[in-house]
């Protein structure tokens, strides 16, 4: 063959195409031949050089779209919370959690507790501190009670039941498990809490999110 059909080869090759010769013969021509050899050097240049161009230049709007892209949860310093109004409902949990806090000082301080003993007593005061502690953090960062809110319902859950089953195997009275109300109330307040906290953030959220 001679290398008028060799670069014709070439050329389909390089576009994609059939090139109508075995490919080996093709390759073997090129090697034997100083000029065709060149040509198919100039010839992958050209298509390299028609292919690829400089990216058309873009303004720069990183700066813009971080600014206006939404924080992540919880990233505000802590005291972020008081320059907000605080809600009434935000307000009672913050009572209730104070409560909760009072009720379980003599478990926790005297080891006394009806029907238990020091050691437990301590125990179950220990919880009702951590409990505490936990419905005072969702009162002051509301974004924060949709992670007690599981632990709260079970809690509620579980004392109801056991308390109603107390009351009527006659091991308990009614008067002595009106506190366990304190469960339930704290899980109805968290529940709120955590509505209110999530259609005050949605707007907002939404609003950056149309901005970016």
């Amino acid at each position: 063959m001679d290398c008028e059909h060799i670069r014709e080869a070439l050329s389909a090759r390089l576009d994609g195409e059939d090139p109508g010769v075995d490919e080996a013969r093709l390759d073997q021509h090129v090697a034997g031949c100083a000029g065709c050899t060149a040509w198919a050097d100039e010839l992958g240049a050209l298509h390299r050089l028609v292919r690829v161009q400089p990216a058309e230049p873009v303004p720069d709007l990183s700066a813009a779209i971080m600014a206006s892209a939404p924080t992540l949860e919880g990233t505000a310093p802590w005291w972020a919370p008081l320059g907000e109004r605080i809600s009434t409902v935000r307000w009672a949990l913050f009572a209730l959690a104070l409560t909760q806090l009072v009720v379980a000082g003599p478990g926790l301080l005297l080891g006394e507790d009806a029907g238990a003993s020091v050691h437990v007593a301590r125990e179950l005061g220990a919880f009702d501190v951590a409990l505490g502690v936990g419905l005072l953090v969702a009162a002051w960062q509301p974004a924060r009670a949709w992670g007690l809110l599981p632990v709260a319902a079970a809690l509620a859950l579980v004392m109801a039941v056991t308390a109603i089953g107390d009351v009527v195997d006659g091991t308990a009275t009614t008067v002595g498990e009106v506190h366990h109300l304190l469960e339930l109330a704290s899980l109805v307040l968290l529940w709120l809490v955590a509505r209110e906290a999530r259609g005050s953030a949605g707007p907002a959220r939404v609003d950056r999110l149309r901005a970016a």
